[in-house]
């Protein structure tokens, strides 16, 4: 109770900062579960390109791999299925340069919008600075407004920008939290997907040399 409390009493005192510090956060939240979202599904179709995609090209079987990759949900998919359908002879084009291509396009929908959480956690300490400014100027009326100074007619404002300022902190440093984690988890999807790029490639180029190699009558 003395939590709540205290909240009510901080509410009281810096009320406007606080709700929209209030909503920077519950919006950086919400950009963070989205994206983690959305790794996490990259992570599962990756899992399902080793298991069925690669496993079949690995037999030698592009048409099993191509089918089995126009089921990758998107972006993950138009990597896999440009390169095979290249190699299959559907789509003119070469098959390397097209999974290159796509992968790096993927890994830019993957990454979306994580600027803007870097944003916020560059920005927010200015805007609680802001709130700072503002406390002071709030006291320095106080005073003028009264006559006297005096720790009772200045504190309000003081409150205030002291609010602020740790308001704004704690929502960059959630902010910046968010932004390294996240972007930890891009650049490791997007290794994974590089690895399997590549061991694709060469397995396409193995399958093509030895399609194209004569046989030799014993």
């Amino acid at each position: 109770m003395v939590g709540v409390e205290k909240l009510q009493e901080y509410w009281q005192v810096a009320g406007p900062t606080l709700a929209f510090m209030l909503g920077v956060s519950v919006l950086a939240l919400a950009l963070a579960l989205e994206r983690w979202l959305t790794l996490w599904r990259a992570r599962n179709a990756l899992t399902r390109v080793e298991e069925k995609v690669l496993e079949a090209a690995r037999r030698g079987d592009f048409e099993a791999s191509r089918r089995h990759a126009d089921a990758l949900p998107s972006p993950i998919r138009e990597v896999f299925t440009a390169g095979l359908d290249r190699a299959l002879g559907r789509v003119r084009g070469e098959f390397a340069t097209a999974m290159t291509r796509e992968s790096r396009r993927a890994v830019a929908h993957l990454r979306g919008p994580l600027w803007l959480l870097g944003s916020v956690g560059a920005l927010m300490p200015f805007a609680g600075l802001l709130g700072t400014v503002v406390g002071v100027m709030s006291s320095f009326e106080a005073i003028g407004t009264s006559g006297q100074g005096g720790f009772a007619v200045v504190s309000a404002g003081i409150s205030e920008a002291l609010i602020a300022t740790a308001a704004g902190l704690f929502v960059a440093l959630e902010a910046v939290l968010f932004f390294n984690a996240l972007s930890q988890q891009v650049a490791g999807v997007g290794r994974e997907l590089n690895l399997a790029v590549d061991e694709i490639g060469e397995l396409i180029r193995t399958g093509r040399t030895h399609a194209e190699r004569p046989v030799v009558d014993g």
